[in-house]
Parts: C-alpha cells; structure tokens; sequence
C-alpha cells in the first residue's frame, strides 16, 4: 500500500508536494480504513483529487509512473534520467529532482513499512536510500550520495556491514553497489543482480503499483485462465448494470501472429509474460478491445463481441468499436474493479480522469460500490483524480480522502486536503463550499472578452409617397 509521498522540482511541481494515505482521528466510514496489529499506522483506500485544468493533476500521477520506470526499467548506459525539472524557476535546472515514498509491504508473512529516497539530475542520481520504518530506530539497508557537480560516489551499505552478514555476502553487496552506473538507481542495479534482500520494495513498484492513463493503450493483467470467463461475466453484469443495454459478451481467440503484429513487439510480449496467468489488455484508436495471453508457449488475442437482444428477441453482435465513449470506458475499467474486489489484493490503482466520458451517477455508483466492499483487512487502494464536483460528498468519500491541487502564482503545483480545514464538520456541504472558493483547486476563471460589433444604419433613400417625381430644372424652362 502506498502510504506517502513527496516530490520536489519536477514537471509543475517546484516546493515539495507532499500526498498522504495516512488515516487522520476522524471516525466517519471507519470500518474501511485498513488496520492491523503489524501495521504501522492506519492507511487510506481510497484518495478523489480535485483541481482545474492545468493545475498539475496529470502531473502527479507522473510522479508515480517516472519513480516506477526508472526503478523497474531503469536507464539506458550513459544515456539521461530523463527527468523534466520546473521550468518556471531559472535555477531549477541546475537543481535535483527529489522522489520520497513510504510504502506499506508484505514480507516473510508480516507488514513493514519502508522508506525509499531518490535524488536526480538530468544525467545522474545524486541520492538514495532505503529504510525500514520501527517504532524506535529505522533500520537502514543502504544510503548513497554524490555530488550535483558529478563527484564521485559514496555508498554506504549499512545492512551489509554488521557482523553477523556473513562475508561473502558484505563483498556481493560492495560488488554490485560498485558495479552501478552513476545514472542508475541502486534498487535496479540490486534486482538485476540478483540482491534478494530489497527484493519486497521493487516488487512494489513493478508489481503493486499500477498508472492509469486516460489516453493509455495497453494495461497489464495478471489473472488465471480459469478465471477469464469469470472477468468477461463481471464486465457483463458491470455493462448491463450500468445501463448499455449490453446482455451478454464472447471472447473470440485467434493467434496472434494472425493479426499482422510486428515481430518485434510480439518478442518483447513474450519476454514480458513469463507465465500463463498474464497478460496485456490493448486498446486501438479506433476503439477495439482486445487481450493478449499465453497459451502453450504461444501468444494469443482474444477480441471483445458484444450482445444486445433486438425487438425480436435475438441476439444481436457488435463490435467494441461500435460502442460509445462511456461503455468503452467502463470496458477498460471493468478489470480494475474486478482487480480490486479480488480477495488478497494488494495493488494500488492510481486513475487519471476515473470520470472521463461517464455520467456523474455512474461514477457515484462505481465508487459507491468499490467503497462498500472495503473492510479493515482490505489491501488494495484506489487514487483518482477528477473534475466531477458532484462526488464531493461526505456521504460518499471521509474528509481525508478528498483533496485539492491549485496552480500557485508562478506556475507551480499546490496541493492540500480537506482535513488540513479544522473547521469542516461531517454534514457540511462540501461541494457548496468548494464552488463558493472556500477550499483551493477551484479554477480562477476571468470573464471572456465580448467581441464588440459596430452596426450602422444604412442611409435612407430620399423619395416621396404618392407624389410625381419632380421634373429636372431645364425641363420645367422648356414647356410653353
């Protein structure tokens, strides 16, 4: 479960931003907020995030997605951290991207808090660390520092170095942490060679946390093969629910080689499904849904075909591509919901525009839904962000799980939460107040310039009703 984290001086974000799942006293929707005897402290499962345009709600899920790449993925040799600083402050680029999380992990059958710190320039890291958070003492695994000018490394491998870490273990340590490149994080650098010992934390990010998109092609799904009809019969009833008239749903399997995918992308599918029990979940631009799988060694696609009943009784078929925006979207997040109502789960789902072509009932009743199969026990989280004002309520989300993100007077990225007000009580009307400009994240619109339009009355014409047109002088001289 993600628990905190801060950000300093990357995209629209200069001053450090700090976002927490960490429960406050409040006592409202209680029995949904997880809690354990190994826990901690008690953490959120749920997080609504609400700003105007531009004010750097996308930009926070990119925090999330960048510390994920360059820890799971990581950099290229020599190649940049790809960091992007504030460019609204001229000194920042010659500043330090700073990365903090504090992350709630199950390992060897208990729950342990740990800290993760990284520090990036455009072409190096110039701090990491990682640490158990204990009630008394952290207990350190390592920590690193170089200088922003490019000096040299200095690691400092805490854990490695007691007595009781036999040898040949404290030399592997010294090994790999030598071994690593100045642009690439240590947590890479230990699970590509094999360091078991940090082993629960990059899990974490490769395989707990999952961004969201609005405009993302593909998503990764890791569920058995028996259990595909079970999804497709969630995604019926999710579909039919929420009134698309959808009554039933077949999953048409071809190989994938049949479908004229590039060689190479169906190499780097293969190397990425390691077994069976994944796969990748696609969508074209043209609205097609499909799944790509393993099945005998062999990659396999599974198209989407829809069902509605006709007038007279049969069974009609469409396309997914056939289908409106909002059904596609409840396509794409049917998985999710299923994902997260899954016993044992313990992802954290991070949306970027959760609302984005749904009606705003819809999207109550999903989220209504998700919150009420929540319990203490539950591990699974979802944070989202939104421009519907109408799920503001208390009814629906506690006061700390709603939060604002504003741009400040330089361009920069403010973000604060509903319970940093004392004075909110549990009836109040939030979502009155936060139109009313009480709150922050409510977007300072200036009135429109009219277009001024100049009309002018056309001249009248000079002429006399039921009278003779009068002659010309030299006309009148000429008669007798």
């Amino acid at each position: 479960m993600l628990a905190r984290f801060s950000v300093s001086n990357f995209l629209s974000i200069d001053a450090p931003v700090e976002f927490s799942m960490i429960a406050s006293k409040e006592s409202q929707h209680l029995g949904r907020v997880a809690e354990g005897e190994n826990m901690p402290a008690r953490v959120l499962q749920t997080a609504a995030i609400w700003g105007g345009n531009a004010s750097g709600k996308s930009n926070l899920c990119k925090v999330l997605d960048y510390a994920q790449h360059l820890v799971v993925t990581g950099t290229r040799p020599d190649g940049p951290t790809g960091r992007i600083p504030f460019r609204l402050r001229e000194e920042a680029a010659k500043e330090p991207s700073r990365f903090e999380f504090e992350i709630l992990v199950e390992t060897e059958g208990e729950e342990r808090m740990y800290r993760y710190i990284f520090a990036v320039t455009g072409r190096e890291v110039v701090e990491e660390s990682l640490a158990e958070m204990r009630p008394v003492s952290d207990r350190v695994f390592f920590s690193r520092t170089s200088g922003v000018d490019g000096s040299e490394q200095v690691f400092n491998l805490d854990w490695w170095e007691r007595r009781v870490v036999p040898e040949e273990e404290r030399m592997f340590a010294r090994f790999v942490a030598k071994g690593t490149k100045p642009n690439q994080l240590f947590l890479h650098e230990a699970m590509d060679r094999n360091l078991a010992l940090l082993a629960p934390v990059f899990r974490w990010f490769r395989d707990q946390l999952v961004v969201l998109e609005p405009d993302a092609t593909s998503m990764s799904m890791e569920i058995e093969e028996s259990n595909r009809q079970e999804l497709r019969d969630y995604m019926v009833a999710l579909l039919s629910r929420a009134d698309t008239g959808i009554t039933a749903m077949e999953a048409v399997e071809v190989p994938v080689a049949s479908m004229g995918m590039p060689s190479n992308v169906r190499d780097d599918l293969l190397a990425n499904m390691k077994d069976e029990d994944g796969g990748m979940l696609f969508r074209s631009p043209r609205g097609e849904r499909f799944s790509v799988f393993r099945k005998n060694g062999e990659l396999m696609a599974s198209r989407i075909v829809t069902y509605r009943d006709s007038k007279e009784g049969k069974k009609i078929a469409f396309e997914t591509s056939d289908e409106s925006d909002g059904t596609l979207r409840l396509f794409d997040l049917a998985p999710v919901l299923h994902d997260l109502d899954a016993p044992g789960g313990r992802r954290v789902y991070v949306i970027d525009e959760l609302d984005r072509s749904m009606h705003t009932q819809l999207t109550e009743a999903l989220l209504e839904h998700y919150c009420g199969s929540r319990t203490k026990e539950t591990r699974t989280q979802l944070i989202f962000t939104t421009h519907d004002v109408l799920l503001m309520d208390q009814r629906l989300l506690r006061r700390d799980e709603m939060w604002f993100i504003e741009r400040g007077k330089h361009g920069e990225t403010l973000l604060e939460s509903l319970s940093d007000y004392k004075d909110v009580r549990y009836d109040k009307d939030v979502r009155k107040a936060y139109l009313e400009g009480r709150y922050s994240g409510v977007p300072r619109i200036k009135p429109f310039a009219r277009r001024s339009v100049r009309y002018t009355m056309p001249e009248p014409e000079s002429f006399r009703l039921n009278e003779e047109t009068p002659k010309p002088e030299a006309s009148r001289r000429a008669e007798p």
